[in-house]
């Protein structure tokens, strides 16, 4: 299959929806401060229910990128930079998943090691997210490549 030229609109429009969704989640985290103490059938916290719908997104921007592809990155990188862009996108995708799953198991299940591996994917997922970030802002405003029209950003 040859690779596609930019992402679809659908993969354009899933990309941000779950950055504002993840953005949210964080900006709403303290509401899982006292977890531990919630009834087991208290209704999920906002928190929560952000976490489950990024996490039902990802597997479909995961499918997505699996039948569609994405556009291959800039001719003039080096070959360093195009593996580890590659490798970023596919830890982005891990992280975005796996991020909500250990929350979902420390909330349902009580399960404290859950609730500490969920800190610790966060981290990484913020961590890895402003990785992307400073690379995408790299190619945009230094290289000025047009990367970002990709992903429905104009060049400038």
């Amino acid at each position: 299959m040859p690779r596609p030229t930019s992402y679809s609109r659908l993969q354009v429009i899933l990309h941000w929806l779950v950055v504002i969704l993840i953005i949210a989640a964080f900006l709403l985290s303290d509401q899982m401060d006292d977890w531990e103490d919630m009834p087991a059938d208290a209704a999920l916290p906002l928190h929560g229910i952000l976490g489950l719908t990024v996490f039902f997104l990802m597997l479909a921007r995961l499918v997505l990128r699996l039948f569609h592809g994405a556009p291959p990155p800039p001719e003039a990188d080096p070959a360093w930079q195009k593996r580890v862009a590659e490798a970023t996108h596919w830890a982005l995708y891990a992280l975005a998943i796996a991020t909500p799953w250990s929350g979902g198991f420390a909330f349902y299940l009580r399960w404290e090691e859950a609730a500490d591996v969920h800190e610790l994917l966060k981290t990484l997922l913020l961590l890895t997210a402003a990785a992307h970030t400073a690379a995408a802002l790299y190619h945009q405003f230094i290289l000025r490549d047009g990367l970002l029209a990709r992903m429905g950003l104009r060049r400038g």
